[in-house]
């Protein structure tokens, strides 16, 4: 035996609260979260530094893991994302009843890791907007057949959204939209056609994020034929760009139309008669 041989650190034992448990459904839901992502998420009324600390026992007993986003923080130190372990979706499956074995552990492809985490941006700008009282009854469900990708089943994976996301405008009916983050990599007959086509089937709006206004010029030009097959309005289908969503909130980006005319988002007084 090796006497030089570092011993591997013991696992801290730790009690789950009920802020523990939900922190691990948040990595369930979202496959990896950021560390400044999931304080907002499960500790908004404690600060950061604390909230820090909380994740950082939760990865010390193992129920997750992480590494670095790639993207900075304050102080000049690099962003952590988690991840669950066997051990935390085990957890789920005990406090949750989610099959352990049904629940992805480990790291995120590198690929895959920007795509998730701006999908969990998006839902913080839409839980900013409830806050705000600019709309209400927000449910936000992630479109968890994207994860068979990493599992190497692609079956029916184009005609999955992101997320589907309920919400009500104030003084109006709830309406559903189904949400879809751009990866850049979509090809036009492979990937997009198939996929608006079976979100146009459902009947609800697409809302588009993508990584620049030149991609959406792109997106506008393959989705408006789709939309005149199906009979819909250009409103049907609207873009944003990431950037500008994240630094001006849900209503307060630009939105393209697939005609290329610009709304907000929020309803015409017309639609509240």
């Amino acid at each position: 035996m090796d006497r030089l041989a570092k011993p591997k650190p013991k696992k801290k034992s730790l009690v789950l609260m009920q802020r523990d448990i939900w922190a691990l459904v948040q990595l369930y839901l979202h496959r990896t979260v950021a560390s400044s992502q999931l304080a907002k998420l499960c500790f908004p009324d404690i600060s950061y530094e604390t909230a820090r600390k909380r994740l950082r026992r939760l990865q010390q007993a193992g129920f997750t893991g992480s590494t670095s986003s790639g993207r900075m923080e304050g102080r000049g130190r690099p962003e952590l994302i988690y991840f669950l372990t066997t051990a935390g979706a085990k957890a789920l499956e005990q406090n949750r009843g989610i099959s352990w074995e049904s629940i992805p552990t480990g790291p995120p492809h590198t690929y895959h890791k920007e795509h998730f985490l701006r999908l969990v941006d998006v839902r913080l700008a839409m839980e900013d907007a409830e806050n705000k009282s600019l709309l209400l009854d927000l449910e936000f469900t992630t479109g968890r057949e994207f994860w068979k990708e990493l599992a190497g089943d692609l079956t029916n994976l184009e005609e999955q959204a992101d997320a589907t996301i309920s919400f009500r405008y104030p003084g109006l009916e709830p309406i559903k939209v189904l949400l879809e983050i751009d990866t850049g990599n979509f090809r036009q007959t492979r990937h997009w056609e198939p996929k608006i086509k079976a979100f146009l089937k459902t009947g609800f709006p697409i809302w588009v994020v993508t990584g620049s206004a030149p991609r959406i010029a792109t997106l506008r030009k393959w989705t408006q034929p789709l939309l005149d097959e199906a009979g819909v309005g250009p409103g049907k289908c609207v873009f944003t760009v990431y950037e500008e969503l994240v630094d001006r909130g849900i209503f307060g980006s630009t939105w393209q139309r697939t005609d290329g005319s610009i709304t907000d988002l929020r309803p015409k007084l017309s639609d509240r008669a």
